[in-house]
């Protein structure tokens, strides 16, 4: 993630008419997460079989973020899926098995469950896989995070590239920018609203001052630019966001006034 757009976005409340929530809490209150498209591409008419995985898949995103659809076309040589944001290509399964929890995980659910629970956001850390490099920036990471006013309001969890158990969600996480999939360094991504994941700072750009400036962009008074600008790409999940708990920064805000933006 940029710095410079998190400076941008942050300045831009203050000099437009804001409102006095907070950009965190207004998104998870009143943005509705962007769809996945998950596209079954087939050169047939679809048999018994077929439909029945399609009817168990279908089942098993329902409520989520997501649309599925049938395509059928000649130019097909064996039938396979396709998940897309925004039509961009995230990722394709040639076996209906590879779909299996596509819309839910362990993680996602206590990522979630942090947000609804009142929290500014979860600061999740993505690990390279090098133990010393990984260490390091954790431990920066935890510093800043506990030096900050706002740091009972944040949650930190770090994730394992070879988690099994969430793949999806790392691969999710890894087409946020189009070019992290080959990119072996410590990724940090705060994520807020309802699932909605910044573009991650890398490695070196893993610092205090960047770390602080997603946490001041998260805490600053939303704005209709800020609103017709909102940076992230949203993280396929089954959730119906209701009745959130009340935002935790209010309560910091309003015993240290000095704290706001405006």
């Amino acid at each position: 993630m940029k710095s410079s757009y998190f400076k941008i976005l942050v300045l831009a409340g203050i000099i437009s008419l804001a409102c006095t929530t907070k950009v965190s809490e207004w998104v998870l209150l009143n943005s509705i997460p962007n769809q996945y498209t998950l596209v079954y591409y087939h050169n047939a008419i679809l048999s018994e079989s077929q439909k029945q995985q399609n009817s168990e898949i279908t089942r098993d995103i329902k409520d989520s973020n997501i649309l599925f659809k049938n395509v059928q076309s000649k130019a097909v040589t064996k039938p396979y899926y396709a998940l897309y944001y925004n039509e961009r290509l995230f990722s394709k399964y040639n076996d209906p098995k590879e779909l299996e929890n596509l819309a839910h995980s362990p993680l996602r659910e206590k990522i979630a469950g942090q947000l609804m629970a009142g929290k500014l956001c979860v600061m999740l850390y993505l690990k390279s896989g090098e133990e010393e490099k990984d260490n390091r920036n954790i431990q920066l990471l935890k510093k800043t995070i506990a030096s900050s006013p706002f740091g009972e309001t944040i949650t930190i969890i770090e994730l394992s590239r070879n988690d099994i158990n969430e793949k999806h969600l790392i691969s999710m996480l890894l087409n946020v920018e189009d070019d992290l999939m080959d990119i072996m360094e410590p990724m940090l991504f705060g994520i807020f609203g309802r699932f909605k994941a910044l573009e991650p700072l890398l490695a070196k750009g893993i610092t205090e001052e960047n770390i602080n400036l997603m946490i001041d962009f998260l805490t600053a008074d939303c704005s209709c630019l800020i609103k017709d600008n909102l940076p992230g790409t949203d993280i396929l999940f089954t959730n119906n966001w209701e009745n959130p708990a009340p935002a935790l920064v209010n309560a910091i805000i309003d015993a240290n006034p000095s704290l706001t933006h405006l």
